[in-house]
């Protein structure tokens, strides 16, 4: 009898061992996450060095513009809608946005250049071939070469809206990455580009004013990320609701200090660290001052 008790207890702890390593591991999440083109890499590298820390969970990302994923969001099917630019009040009521990073569009001449501002609406006509000649702006008696920024990233659309507004440009020559149009420009003295931020020597990024009277601002890197710079967004982040779980432990994250170091290294800007605390709270967690951490218990 004690040899059959004996037995029966063993099979009893046996079968809590095979069962245990089963739920000691938490359930497999997937996030989806859906926006446009021009910002798949920056889901991707997010999904990448989250995923280190966070195996259980699996981030999906998916092209397409932020208008058309709405009707997702709103429905479930995805949970992050993510966008360059603050969307119209129709089309963002009743959903939580969040800024995650900030990018701006800096123009660069050569550092011989004497024009050293210039107002949206006079890079607009350098663009479209309305002043063709930096005389023409006070400058020097030379033709103004045009070049552009990452065509692979979303400058070239965001120039497209902040500076041309609709106007049809006259044509300049692409570059894939800021460190190439740079390179141009230190050796064109009469050169214009439009990037993101960036040095190299021999060329000076132009003050920007939002219209003539208003004040010349700096491209700097806080005048970006407060988009006090008249050319420079926001890029949010889009939920249906306040976040829980998996979802929320995301969303705190991009918002710490190495989540916002993906964000710069796929060419944005961190936000301050104001906004983060502003972003948390907007998500209902709570920031903790003393660690730059947060804690949403």
């Amino acid at each position: 009898m004690a040899a059959i008790v004996m037995k029966q207890l063993l099979l009893l702890v046996l079968g809590m061992s095979l069962f245990a390593p089963l739920c000691s591991y938490p359930q497999q999440t997937t996030i989806q996450l859906q926006g446009p083109d021009t910002l798949i890499l920056l889901g991707q590298k997010l999904g990448q060095l989250y995923q280190r820390n966070h195996p259980s969970v699996t981030l999906r990302v998916h092209g397409g513009g932020v208008h058309a994923t709405l009707p997702s969001l709103t429905s479930g099917e995805i949970d992050i809608a993510q966008g360059h630019g603050m969307l119209g009040a129709a089309n963002a009521r009743d959903l939580l946005a969040v800024p995650v990073g900030a990018e701006g569009i800096v123009l660069y001449v050569h550092e011989s250049n004497p024009i050293r501002e210039l107002t949206v609406a006079q890079v607009r006509a350098i663009y479209t071939g309305q002043i063709l000649n930096w005389k023409q702006l006070g400058g020097l008696e030379e033709r103004i070469l045009l070049y552009g920024g990452e065509s692979t990233s979303g400058i070239v659309p965001f120039f497209a809206d902040a500076v041309l507004r609709g106007e049809d440009s006259l044509g300049y020559e692409g570059k894939t990455s800021t460190k190439d149009l740079l390179d141009v420009i230190s050796r064109r003295t009469n050169a214009i580009g439009f990037a993101g931020a960036g040095f190299a020597p021999h060329v000076k990024a132009l003050r920007i004013r939002s219209s003539p009277g208003t004040t010349a601002v700096e491209p700097t890197i806080a005048n970006i990320r407060s988009l006090q710079y008249p050319i420079s967004r926001h890029i949010y982040w889009y939920l249906a609701r306040k976040p829980q779980g998996a979802l929320r432990d995301l969303c705190e994250w991009i918002l710490s200090s190495e989540g916002q170091l993906v964000v710069e290294g796929v060419g944005f800007q961190p936000l301050a660290p104001e906004e983060r605390s502003a972003g948390l709270r907007k998500l209902g967690l709570t920031p903790n001052p003393q660690s730059g951490s947060t804690s949403s218990r």
